[in-house]
Formats: C-alpha cells, sequence, structure tokens
C-alpha cells in the first residue's frame, strides 16, 4: 500500500503539471527555466544533503558498495550504447535513450520506494551505491543530450570536451559529497538543513514540470515516438535483472541486493527530461519517456517487489 500511495503521489504531481500547462499557467518557456533551477540548484542540493544521516560504523561495506556502483557505471553507457544501436533509433536521439537507458529514477521515485520495502536506512545504501550517478549524469549525461541536439550542425564538428565544460553545480555538489563523507568532515546541522529545504521541492517540482512537458506534446508525437516502446522494457525489466546478477558477484547480502534492484528498476530519471529541457526535439522524446515509463512502472514496481521477496 505504501509503494501504490507513493507512485500516486508522483503521478498526481504529473496530473497538475499537465492542468497548469492547458491551463496557460505554465509554458515551454517556464518549462525550461524551471529545469535550469532544478538542475543547477535543487538537486544538487539533494546530493549534498543525501550523506547528512550516513553512519560510518562500517566503511569498509560502505566503501566496496561504492565502488561497486562505480563499476556499474562504467559499465552501463558501453551496454546503452549497444542496446541503443539495436534499436536503431534516429541520429538525433540515439544518445537521449542512452541517457534514458543509464540512468533511472532512483533518487526522486526511489528513495520512497526503497524506504517502504526494506526501512529508512535503505535511503543510506541507495544513496552510497548510486553516488556515482550524479557525476556521471553532470558529466557525461549532459554532454550526451547536448551533442543530440547538435547533430546535423556544423558546430557539432567543432564541440571538443575540455574540463571545464564538465564542472557544473551537479557535479562540484557530487564530489563534495563524497569528500564530506569518506573524509568524515563534521557540517553544522544549519548545512543540511538548508540544503535539505531546498532540495525538499525537487521530486513534486520535477514532476509537475513533467506533466507540463508531456502537455505540450500531441497524441500524435507520443505514437510516432516508436523508440519509446521497446525503451520501457529495456529500462524497467532487463536493467534492474541485470543489477540483480551483478550485485550477487558483489553481495550476498538480500537486502542489499535488493536495494540496488529496486533503485535499477525505476523509470526514466526525470533529471533526463531536466537536462533535454532546453533542446526542443530531445525534450519532447525525453518528456514521453519519462512520462510513459512512470505511469508504466506502477505495475512493473510492486511485480518486482513480489519477485525479490520470493527470491530473498
Amino acid at each position: 500500500m505504501t509503494i501504490a500511495t507513493t507512485m500516486c503521489k508522483l503521478l498526481l504531481a504529473m496530473v497538475i503539471g499537465f492542468f497548469l500547462f492547458k491551463k496557460g499557467i505554465l509554458n515551454t518557456d517556464t518549462n525550461k527555466k524551471i529545469s535550469a533551477m532544478i538542475v543547477q540548484v535543487t538537486c544538487p542540493c539533494i546530493i549534498l544533503n543525501s550523506v547528512s544521516s550516513v553512519p560510518h560504523d562500517d566503511p569498509g561495506m560502505v566503501l566496496k558498495l561504492f565502488l561497486a556502483g562505480v563499476v556499474l557505471y562504467v559499465i552501463l553507457p558501453f551496454l546503452s550504447w549497444a542496446l541503443v544501436r539495436l534499436m536503431r533509433v534516429p541520429e538525433h536521439l540515439r544518445r537521449t535513450y542512452m541517457c534514458m537507458l543509464i540512468f533511472s529514477n532512483n533518487s526522486f521515485m526511489g528513495y520512497p520506494v526503497v524506504e517502504a520495502l526494506f526501512g529508512g536506512s535503505a535511503i543510506f545504501y541507495i544513496t552510497i551505491f548510486n553516488l556515482p550517478f550524479s557525476i556521471l549524469f553532470f558529466s557525461l549525461g549532459l554532454r550526451l543530450l547536448k551533442k543530440d541536439s547538435m547533430v546535423g550542425q556544423e558546430s557539432a564538428v567543432q564541440e571538443k570536451i575540455s574540463i571545464k565544460s564538465l564542472i557544473n553545480a551537479g557535479v562540484v555538489a557530487s564530489l563534495a559529497a563524497l569528500i564530506i563523507y569518506f573524509g568524515n568532515i563534521p557540517m553544522p546541522d544549519m548545512f543540511y538543513s538548508c540544503v535539505s529545504f531546498i532540495g525538499g521541492i525537487t521530486t513534486p517540482l520535477s514532476m509537475i514540470i513533467i506533466g507540463s512537458s508531456l502537455a505540450a506534446v500531441s497524441l500524435k508525437e507520443i505514437k510516432t515516438e516508436k523508440g519509446i516502446w521497446p525503451m520501457l522494457p529495456l529500462r524497467l525489466v532487463l536493467m534492474p535483472v541485470l543489477v540483480w546478477l551483478y550485485m550477487h558477484l558483489i553481495t550476498k547480502d538480500p537486502t542489499l541486493i535488493g536495494i540496488c534492484t529496486v533503485g535499477a528498476g525505476m523509470p526514466v530519471a526525470s533529471l533526463v527530461a531536466m537536462g533535454a529541457a532546453p533542446y526542443e526535439r530531445q525534450s519532447t522524446c525525453a518528456s514521453i519517456g519519462v512520462a510513459v515509463s512512470t505511469i508504466v512502472s506502477l505495475i512493473t514496481i510492486p511485480i518486482m517487489a513480489v519477485i525479490l521477496q520470493m527470491v530473498a
């Protein structure tokens, strides 16, 4: 029942966003500006706040879990590249689909779901396992979305990788969170209180913007975005199965395996749509992917939870 309540709250936020767009309260320009705020301000606050309640009683296990996450997120871009090639999506959307396969909504949706299944301490473990997620999204993920938007433009061949282009608020917040935890640096309660307060608006606001973005898309566009349908079983079924198998190589603890698997089985991360918001073609595709996968996950997540309990 708790999982159903969580999923319904997220769906309700999307419906509200859809309604606000249809009423003219939100528009495409507003969506882009709020998306930029989420990516550059509120989400980094969530990353910083994620280490606020992390215990230091077993740093060896924590380091092992973190390194397992690093290895996973090194593998996922190559795996997603191969899967997207098999899907044969258009050139200007290939990297967008890679992002949809790599990045699951393991924080905005994953946190409340794993807490409902495994208790409050589960948030700590999923946070540590997915710390590389933030660094990868704010570096590689945003770059992939930008490269898709430049397909067919002459400037695309002039784009070069530079350290400066990879530095942004999300990367800085991710690195700071790692330093704070592994350096065991004490931070004042006021610091965590502030970043928690700002970060707290991220989940409802991001889902509202997803709903608003979906309202800007016609039903015809949803039907013609054919790559979404083969992407769904890959994102919602294949990815959690692969993570479940992978985690058995790391640990025999069924709780840790279950937590990481559930996180991998979340729908497309809303951050993908936020990051794609400045680019019209990619924004439409990503918004459809997030919205449709979120709706379908209302069915797949409870099924996954039941299966995990049976095999534990």
